[in-house]
């Protein structure tokens, strides 16, 4: 099992499973949908940490202030439950249930059906009714 030091203290890191991405989901660190580009690292790190203690994100923030204040770093908690994250089974048996080949099924346009139907509700517009177009 993998494990990080978080002031001075050795956590292990759970197992990631469906239930421990809604939990770091509600702690602000977005798993399935990160994007480098918008990444706040100590929201992560503070999510992380205050999944990996089992604590609210409060308590992680204390824990964290005094991990950065004796000469720790956000960056390796991050590193390592991401590494840890990596190896789990939850993510390695997504990655063997994608499929190897894309295929994309071709489906006509909805412009090319909707002007077949409008074709034939023209048809059916001259066949109604009885012929008497009277004015009254």
């Amino acid at each position: 099992m993998s494990y990080v030091i978080i002031n001075g203290n050795r956590y292990d890191i759970p197992e990631m499973n469906f239930d421990a991405v809604c939990e770091l989901e509600e702690a602000g660190v977005n798993i399935l949908g990160a994007d480098r580009s918008n990444m706040k690292l100590a929201t992560m790190a503070r999510g992380l940490t205050a999944w990996i203690m089992g604590v609210d994100v409060q308590t992680a923030s204390k824990e964290l202030e005094a991990h950065i204040a004796n000469g720790g770093n956000i960056v390796d908690i991050i590193s390592r439950t991401t590494e840890a994250m990596q190896k789990s089974g939850f993510f390695a048996q997504n990655r063997q249930k994608q499929p190897q080949d894309h295929k994309v099924k071709q489906y006509p346009g909805k412009n090319q059906q909707y002007q077949g139907n409008r074709a034939q509700r023209r048809a059916n517009d001259k066949n109604r009714g009885n012929g008497n177009r009277s004015q009254r």
